[in-house]
């Protein structure tokens, strides 16, 4: 009886030890993030500091002899969405937007790619009939706290709406369903512990809801839940007031042709970039591969096409559609993917997303965890990898120079 007791005592205490202490370990080492390499290529301008991003952009800015405009979102926090403009220098044909940082954390690789656009794809121009307009980190408290969602944890590329007084905030019925899931309460304790629970959390909502339904439910935003992930607020954010005024500008400005690019991270294979076209764009996938002179296409045809509301591609058309102009437009967004697309690394993103806005709400009081989750949200969004970030750049500067190719007058 004695050595029973001494068995189960000892099993008990080395699960302890397992959980609270070298399982934890085993996790934080596996999902750390290595450092880059000490040289290779734009390594400076891979930044990690909100206000560092600012700086950098203004000396940009300088050095194209353009100057940094600040739109204040929060003045008291040091929150601006940054701006420049280098007009035509003499027909105004075609006007060049670029966005970075709608989803804040994304704004640290967009602020990468303005670098490699200014060096290696603007000297390529007609600029005598070709202007540029850069609009970066349009969510600045995002960016700032390494965030996806703005102040209000409003996901500002689900907050382009139109329209919101004829919007039906309840459109998504699917989310509803897996709120429980997909917005777990309480603090996050022991790592291991914690990664045991969320699968068979996502077992259990999976066989009672279907998988189907948690894509369904995350993909196009939701509206009722403030707390939630994706969430797509009520009204329109600051920020989001702010684009839609300039992009009415950009509309209304002698420029007869519009090509808009949104820069963003975190969906799509792990080495390659993807041009997520809009629904609006009538180009096929077989088509815009073609006219582009890049493999890596979504289109309104592809498999994998899925559509997403207030998003600000489709926001720009509509706007376009809206003022029937003739002014013609391209706005797509060139998507750097992450984790990876296959089955596991979807479940990755969804279990990285949902634990950071767990945290935002419910900050752990667990140390190793607090840094799992950070660890895993960088990976997300901005990894350090040296060879993804070299091939980022690769990508980027082929489908700018295509896109443009194709769609500049």
């Amino acid at each position: 009886m004695k050595k029973t007791l001494l068995r189960i005592a000892l099993l008990l205490a080395a699960i302890a030890l397992i959980s609270t202490c070298i399982g934890p370990g085993l996790i934080l080492n596996a999902v750390r993030q290595e450092p880059p390499a000490e040289n290779y290529a734009y390594r400076d301008s891979f930044l990690n500091d909100y206000e560092d991003v600012r700086v950098h952009l203004a000396a940009l800015a300088a050095d194209l002899g353009a100057e940094i405009a600040s739109h204040p979102i929060d003045e008291g926090e040091g929150l601006y969405i940054d701006s420049f403009y280098l007009p035509a220098k003499k027909a105004p044909t075609n006007l060049i937007v670029l966005t970075t940082g709608v989803h804040g954390i994304e704004g640290y690789i967009g602020t990468v790619m303005l670098d490699v656009f200014f060096r290696e794809v603007y000297p390529t121009l007609d600029i005598t009939d070709t202007g540029v307009l850069v609009v970066a980190n349009v969510n600045p408290y995002g960016m700032k706290n390494f965030r996806r969602y703005n102040e209000n944890n409003v996901d500002l590329n689900r907050n382009f709406i139109l329209d919101w007084d004829s919007f039906d905030l309840s459109s998504n019925q699917e989310y509803p369903k897996v709120d429980t899931f997909l917005g777990p309460t309480g603090k996050i304790g022991n790592a291991l512990w914690h990664e045991v629970g969320f699968y068979a959390s996502l077992a259990k909502t999976a066989v009672t809801d279907g998988a189907d339904t948690i894509s369904d439910a995350l993909l196009t935003g939701q509206y009722e839940y403030p707390q939630g992930v994706y969430y797509g607020g009520t009204g329109d954010e600051a920020s989001t007031a702010y684009l839609k005024d300039v992009f009415s500008r950009c509309l209304e400005s002698p420029y007869e042709n519009i090509v808009h690019i949104d820069i963003h991270s975190g969906y799509g294979p792990r080495y390659n970039m993807v041009i997520f076209n809009s629904v609006f764009e009538t180009m096929t996938e077989a088509e815009s591969r073609e006219a582009f002179g890049y493999d890596h296409i979504i289109a309104h045809d592809s498999e994998s096409f899925y559509a997403t509301t207030g998003d600000t591609t489709d926001f720009f058309y509509r706007l376009a559609l809206q003022k029937q102009t003739d002014t013609a437009l391209f706005s797509t967004c060139f998507e750097f993917g992450t984790i990876g697309d296959a089955f596991f690394d979807t479940i990755l993103s969804l279990k990285y997303t949902v634990d950071e806005n767990r945290n935002h709400w419910y900050p752990t009081d667990n140390a190793t965890s607090a840094e799992i989750i950070r660890q895993n949200y960088l990976e997300l969004y901005y990894p350090t990898e040296t060879a993804w970030r070299e091939k980022t750049i690769q990508d980027f500067k082929a489908a700018a120079l295509g896109v443009l190719e194709a769609k500049l007058r």
